[in-house]
């Protein structure tokens, strides 16, 4: 379905992209795709809600939804299969995120089934809406949505009433998004001239005041996108840095077998 690229018209991947990603696991030599955004999953609350909150204080901040009995219907998941099953994993101890343990999946199932009955768990993944309006309290969240928050928030509730979690060791759940150039595109040589343009680090900035995700750029560093104003200072903790990505729990394919574990824990979560 797409074709290999021509690096020579994509001279913004060397020039500006973080190494480790110009030749990912996953495209090794970059010969079908160059990355586009990145993000970290974690927990994003209003603290002006709950103002004790705190998961960096438990020794598995995960765990702290299942301590969250006394705001029922105020606490929300993601409506994805990988992200809602390997929070679950995570909140049991397992970091292998592409597992395809029978044992391993029918566990975080479990979890969460157990988290919908003591919270009466909501899943959305316009988790940003929720959050800002105040109908949520605390939800897993995407970090490029928290960063991009503020203009969602009512008039009158500052930025600072949103905070958001992420284990800043990296050792998190986290991706990246990639572009890539259609097998039979009519204009292939443009839609490598637009992807060099995307990587350009004036267009990078741009494009993440309006979608709120960074990219992965030498440049866009937590400091340059604080000082842009394209990211809160509260909020700093929803930029990746290029050491914590290296170290992140990357969601990968998985087997045949293991997607049907996966698709019919997740039907089975969805139908309690």
């Amino acid at each position: 379905m797409i074709q290999p690229l021509n690096l020579d018209y994509v001279p913004h991947l060397r020039k500006n992209v973080w190494k480790m990603l110009q030749s990912p696991w996953y495209d090794v030599g970059s010969r079908y795709t160059v990355p586009y955004t990145i993000f970290s999953t974690g927990i994003g609350w209003r603290n002006d809600f709950l103002p004790d909150y705190d998961p960096s204080k438990l020794a598995n901040p995960y765990e702290s939804f299942w301590q969250m009995g006394d705001i029922s219907g105020r606490v929300g998941m993601l409506d994805d299969q990988r992200e809602g099953l390997a929070f679950g994993l995570l909140r049991n101890g397992i970091t292998d995120v592409n597992t395809a343990s029978q044992a391993h999946i029918d566990g975080s199932r479990e979890a969460i089934q157990e988290l919908i009955d003591l919270v009466n768990l909501r899943f959305y993944t316009n988790e940003y809406q929720h959050l800002a309006d105040g109908s949520i309290w605390l939800h897993q969240a995407w970090g490029g949505d928290m960063t991009a928050i503020g203009y969602y928030l009512p008039k009158g509730t500052p930025v600072t009433s949103i905070s958001y979690w992420w284990p800043p060791d990296g050792k998190g759940l986290m991706g990246n998004d990639t572009l890539a150039v259609l097998k039979g595109a009519p204009h292939p040589v443009l839609a490598h001239l637009f992807i060099n343009h995307v990587l350009d680090v004036e267009t990078a900035f741009l494009n993440m005041e309006f979608t709120g995700y960074q990219q992965p750029l030498v440049e866009m560093t937590p400091k340059a996108v604080v000082e842009e104003e394209l990211v809160p200072e509260n909020l700093r903790s929803a930029i990746v840095r290029e050491d914590q990505f290296s170290k992140g729990f990357l969601q990968g394919p998985l087997s045949a077998e293991g997607m049907g574990i996966w698709e019919t824990a997740w039907s089975e979560v969805k139908a309690t």
